[in-house]
């Protein structure tokens, strides 16, 4: 019988938890192997919802057919298969899409050529490189009606990926605390499509360039695409 050994789904990170049906979402409980959970977030989704983005929904019913099939239930196995016919070409989507979707091809491959073959998963792939989405500051929102500038006080946001909390922002190398989240946006905060807040120091003149913003967290810093110019209050 022959046999292939595959990486488990590569970490997200994870997305925000706040729409629970986002499928950035469902592929986080897929990766952690919480099959159940992504079955009845899939369900509950419903098939008229799923039919607006049917590759990315096929996609998932697919993995987590592979899921089921890795605890034992082997009717995941054609599931998987299945699967892979509906999505197979279809390789545009977003960074965890791809991921899956990679995953997906590989074990639908190999079934497909070798229908009594045997499918095993390693751990996950770690160190760098290896998350589902880059690590990066995507976006920079200043003050409305304001472009690159802000005012001392003001308080900026930061979007993009990070592989965990951010702690701290700098500026120009001078360390700034992250400034807390209003109660509705404490679930976007980590970490794929991220949100972190920093304010204006007081202490920044009018016409001062702040060239660099750097976020900083449990073993990582990410540099902003570009900075922002202080103006008057």
């Amino acid at each position: 019988m022959p046999s292939e050994k595959f990486s488990w789904l590569r970490i997200g990170p994870k997305s925000p938890e706040f729409d629970a049906l986002h499928p950035d979402h469902v592929y986080d409980l897929i990766q952690r192997h919480n099959c159940d959970r992504a079955q009845r977030q899939y369900d509950v989704k419903g098939y008229e919802r799923r039919a607006e983005s049917p590759a990315t929904w096929n996609l998932l019913k697919g993995l987590i057919g592979i899921c089921f099939a890795v605890q034992g239930n082997e009717g995941g196995w054609k599931t998987a298969i299945e699967s892979y016919r509906e999505v197979r070409g279809i390789t545009t989507g977003d960074c965890k899409y791809q991921a899956g979707y990679d995953l997906l091809k590989q074990v639908g491959s190999f079934l497909l050529e070798h229908p009594d073959g045997k499918v095993e998963f390693g751990e996950a792939p770690t160190g760098p490189g290896s998350a589902a989405c880059p690590y990066r500051v995507t976006d920079l929102y200043f003050p409305i009606g304001n472009v690159d500038e802000a005012a001392p006080g003001d308080i900026v946001e930061v979007h993009g990926t990070w592989p965990s909390e951010v702690h701290h922002v700098f500026l120009d190398g001078k360390k700034q605390e992250v400034s807390p989240l209003s109660e509705g946006d404490e679930d976007k905060a980590c970490c794929h499509k991220g949100l972190t807040l920093f304010e204006v120091p007081q202490n920044l003149q009018p016409g001062t360039e702040v060239k660099k913003i750097t976020l900083a967290g449990d073993g990582f810093e990410l540099t902003a695409p570009h900075g922002f110019t202080v103006k008057a209050p």
